[in-house]
């Protein structure tokens, strides 16, 4: 007789599986009425837990899934180090699956990570993760998971994050203090969980100072090509701003050259600052002041907290709403702001 699955339940209830799971957990996001009809029907089709097949999974499985949504030289090589480092301690190997900025690619790696029976998963979303729908069957996997730099908000999951709001506050503080008065910002895509935490911190700052902030002070660039083009419209503009904000290392390689080159000298005229890894503002000329995000710090953690998991067994618990772990930025003052209020 074939043993009845949370699948089987779903099907015959037209819910995803991932509520049966939770439901049969007596997780609170499900209503008591279908919780019950849940319980009934299972009962009936004497559903029994697979508790073997997640032990095995906890104590067989030595591969590691890292989704991430693209693999550039930013950030993301640091992240990688760090996690392998930690992994390679615990004996473990790394499966990298890069989502290539696609929802598509994103979903086809969680469920290679369900093929390949993995211990554990690390994922970064890709840009077009706007909800949590297609993450539910992460539920059904039975390995626990955390998220880092690119996550969604009120999900269960650990998760490893910077500071997002209150590092533009503090690079837009710097930008004030050093006595500009004209500060635009370069972010990245709009509908980016960070790109908004960032720009908030960025007007949160301008309005605690006094200074407005025209519209179009306000420029969005998915990449270094876009970066380019938006800092030289607002360095060409009949006002130029005497501060610029540059959200990512991939904005501020695109953006410098043209700001450098627009005729107004870094910093006297105009102060930049940024937020980086910490790698690529001392290969850039002149070097560039920012906020300290460490990645490799973020690998590290990440993937130490990933292992706390699989050894406690925590996630497991249908009541765990996961752990949000806040990193605090760095300021590193180089050469494009000034030391003091001129």
């Amino acid at each position: 007789m074939k043993r009845t699955t949370i699948k089987d339940i779903a099907q015959q209830l037209g819910v995803n599986p991932s509520t049966v799971s939770r439901a049969l957990k007596d997780h609170p996001d499900i209503g008591l009425a279908l919780r019950n009809q849940i319980k009934q029907l299972a009962h009936e089709l004497h559903y029994r837990p697979n508790h073997m097949a997640v032990y095995l999974r906890q104590r067989g499985s030595r591969l590691i899934g890292l989704i991430i949504p693209e693999v550039t030289m930013f950030f993301y090589p640091s992240v990688i180090k760090g996690i392998q480092d930690v992994l390679h301690e615990q004996g473990y190997n790394l499966v990298m699956l890069p989502s290539n900025e696609s929802l598509e690619r994103e979903i086809d790696n969680i469920r290679i990570c369900s093929e390949n029976d993995v211990a554990g998963i690390l994922l970064a979303l890709s840009r077009y993760s706007q909800n949590s729908s297609h993450l539910e069957v992460l539920h059904d996997i039975g390995a626990p998971v955390v998220m880092f730099d690119k996550i969604l908000e009120d999900l269960p999951y650990d998760a490893v994050v910077l500071e997002d709001f209150k590092s533009a506050v503090v690079a837009v503080k710097h930008l004030v203090k050093t006595g500009c008065r004209r500060i635009a910002g370069i972010f990245g895509n709009p509908h980016m969980r960070i790109t908004q935490l960032r720009l908030d911190g960025f007007r949160h700052a301008l309005a605690e100072a006094g200074l407005e902030c025209p519209e179009d002070f306000i420029q969005f660039s998915d990449n270094a090509y876009e970066a380019e083009k938006s800092a030289r419209m607002l360095m060409t503009s009949p006002n130029p701003p005497d501060g610029i904000f540059a959200m990512t290392d991939e904005i501020i390689i695109g953006a410098l050259p043209s700001i450098a080159n627009s005729g107004k000298k870094v910093p006297d005229e105009c102060s930049v600052i940024c937020i980086s890894d910490g790698f690529l503002p001392y290969c850039l000329h002149p070097q560039v002041t920012f906020l300290h995000h460490d990645g490799y710090q973020v690998g590290q953690l990440a993937a130490q907290q990933l292992f706390k998991l699989i050894e406690s067994g925590d996630y497991t618990n249908g009541q765990y709403q996961g752990k949000k772990l806040m990193l605090e930025a760095q300021l590193i003052e180089l050469a494009t702001t000034r030391r003091k209020h001129d």
